[in-house]
């Protein structure tokens, strides 16, 4: 099973400004996003449901592989509650768009699950939509692809 997708991954937003997203590497707004990623990847490998809280929105919305709709109680409970150990693992080809109170990031990462002595590696490509509030940037939405694997 894709274990990233218990915590992460995208919906199309209804309220995206118009104007050209604005995030430059290396600024505020890019950096800060960046290590939230991190910081839910890093949070779903240690079933850290207080962090998990902190980083999803109230009405928080991840689509699963398969279609399926969770909410943020049910993700943080999937994946405090789950019996697979998850390796620690990175995005990358990390692109950061915001557009004013609203970013966009999409990229891709690797995992690694392991159940006793079966392991299973899934790669993905994901999309992940913040929303900047007075808690400061949160997760409002998330999805994730399965990758094929490689040839």
């Amino acid at each position: 099973m894709a274990w990233k997708v218990l915590a992460i991954a995208s919906v199309a937003i209804a309220s995206v400004a118009v104007a050209a997203p604005v995030s430059r590497p290396g600024s505020s707004d890019h950096l800060q996003l960046l290590r939230i990623e991190q910081r839910w990847n890093d949070a779903v490998v240690a079933r850290n449901a207080p962090e998990l809280d902190r980083i999803l929105a109230d009405d928080f919305l991840l689509i699963w592989v398969n279609g399926a709709i969770s909410t943020k109680a049910e993700l943080i409970a999937a994946a405090v509650g789950r019996k697979a150990e998850i390796e620690p693992f990175r995005t990358e080809d990390v692109l950061v768009r915001v557009y004013g109170n609203v970013a966009v990031l999409t990229g891709r990462f690797r995992q690694t699950a392991r159940l006793g002595a079966r392991s299973e590696i899934n790669s993905f490509r994901y999309t992940d939509v913040y929303r900047r509030s007075k808690r400061g940037w949160q997760a409002v939405s998330a999805h994730a692809s399965l990758l094929p694997p490689p040839k």
